[in-house]
């Protein structure tokens, strides 16, 4: 019998590699509890729920076989449940911060995974704490190159309904999910990909592209992951879409330019000079650009990236926060066209296998960070997930019901392989989730916990 594999594309090959210093792994995390009475599920339960994951879902039974410079996803043929990488954190007993939880989740967001050629490309973790003497759970769903954000919540949504339906000994759908094909084959398959576009992929390849790199006044010393999540009110986001709306920006400018805003207020206190050009990074999903439309339960990263900088006379002065949205609003656009092909600016470029390419000569990851560090364009990214999974991923009835969702990856490289400082944003519920991540060798702690709040003073000022 032939064996089943699927094809890895240059990008999902790049953040194979990445992992291996430990940035690009994508975490999904939610909070949930039982909103019908307090009670507590054991880890033998939670267990039985991933098996059933598991068996579901072809690529939680896959592991990535390698051939050369090729690399492949293979399902493996037996039964693999006992290889489930799974932890229990019981903090019931401790009175327990934010801060810590934050911290645990940074934790375990940041433990490399093996590169062996039968591991498992994921794995879970529930932190379970008490919240004014109820219990509450955290789950973290951590992927290697399996997963965009999209596939990763809707892996907890399910994860808490299969939770559901075993204790309300309900029936559980088993129809088995294959494993999707990349995403440059589906680009060609649902007509996104047009020959023409090669030639933008070449023209974009030639632009000028500033380079956006945190000032090493932002340094402490300190090494690894932070992460910090939180959500804005429904009042206040409610107030954030309606002025968004009345000045014809989208929330993905609206965010990227407050974060920019906080960000020039904190170099501001700390007497830096603020560069005269910006460069985003912005990760853009294809789901909804296939046609057909590509539903969540199909998994592999289905985003896309796009780097583009800003004009000195077009945006820096930091006087008219809506002007600057409008133009931000404007760059996106221009930069996300799937009709002219700037969105494959990335994804379909030589150039990621030149990167691939570092890490099969490299000797060692040491020589890898030292190439890869000075080629990084942007340290201030940020990925919005919008309403999508809030509007098309269903709960399951049941006590168990997600409260908070997000959605993270792990920055661990130092020196620093890819962004600095990354933003998640989730519709959900009413609220729009935040997760703020960063990597500790480019921004401290106190720095990070500055620039939050400087985040939240600048989405303040924007309302008033």
């Amino acid at each position: 019998m032939e064996e089943k594999k699927f094809i890895l594309n240059s990008f999902e090959k790049m953040v194979v590699n990445a992992t291996k210093c430990g940035d690009y792994l994508v975490m999904g995390t939610c909070f949930f509890s039982d909103k019908i009475s307090n009670s507590r599920f054991n880890q033998n339960l939670f267990l039985s729920s991933l098996k059933i994951l598991q068996k579901r879902h072809e690529i939680l039974r896959s592991y990535i076989k390698i051939f050369g410079s090729d690399m492949y996803f293979v399902p493996h043929e037996e039964d693999v449940s006992s290889r489930i990488k799974f932890s229990w954190l019981d903090l019931t007993n401790e009175q327990v911060s934010r801060e810590k939880l934050m911290s645990e989740t940074a934790n375990f967001n940041s433990i490399l995974f093996p590169h062996g050629q039968s591991d498992l490309l994921w794995r879970a973790q529930v932190i379970e704490f008490k919240k004014k003497e109820k219990f509450n759970y955290i789950l973290n769903f951590v992927f290697l190159a399996i997963a965009d954000g999209m596939f990763s919540s809707l892996i907890l949504v399910e994860t808490v309904g299969i939770l559901n339906r075993l204790l309300n000994g309900k029936e559980i759908d088993e129809k088995i999910i294959q494993i999707s094909e990349n995403m440059n084959i589906m680009c060609e398959k649902r007509g996104l990909w047009k020959e023409h576009h090669m030639e933008m992929v070449k023209k974009m390849a030639q632009r000028d592209i500033a380079k956006f790199n945190l000032s090493p006044q932002l340094r402490t010393g300190e090494s690894g992951f932070q992460v910090d999540m939180f959500y804005i009110d429904s009042e206040k986001s409610n107030q954030i879409m309606s002025f968004s709306k009345k000045n014809n920006v989208r929330l993905t400018s609206y965010f990227y330019t407050a974060s920019f805003y906080a960000l020039k207020k904190l170099y501001d206190e700390n007497s830096i000079v603020f560069p005269s050009r910006i460069t985003c990074e912005l990760p853009v999903c294809l789901r909804f650009r296939y046609q057909p439309e590509m539903d969540f339960t199909e998994c592999r990263l289905h985003t896309t990236m796009v780097s583009f900088s800003s004009e000195p006379e077009k945006f820096g002065k930091f006087e008219n926060f809506w002007q600057d949205s409008q133009y931000m609003h404007s760059l996106i656009l221009e930069n996300t066209s799937s009709e002219t092909g700037t969105l494959f600016s990335l994804s379909h470029n030589d150039e990621l296998e030149e990167y691939n390419r570092v890490f099969l000569r490299s000797e060692n990851l040491t020589q890898v960070l030292e190439t890869l560090s000075s080629e990084v364009v942007s340290d201030l990214a940020l990925s919005n997930l919008g309403p999508y999974v809030d509007k098309y991923v269903k709960e399951e009835e049941g006590n168990f019901e997600i409260n908070e969702m997000y959605c993270t990856d792990p920055v661990n490289s130092d020196p620093c392989i890819s962004c600095g400082l990354i933003i998640h944003l989730i519709y959900w519920k009413g609220k729009i989730m935040v997760d703020l991540g960063a990597n500790k060798s480019l921004i401290g702690s106190k720095f990070f916990k500055r620039y939050k709040q400087l985040l939240l003073d600048t989405i303040d000022e924007t309302l008033q």
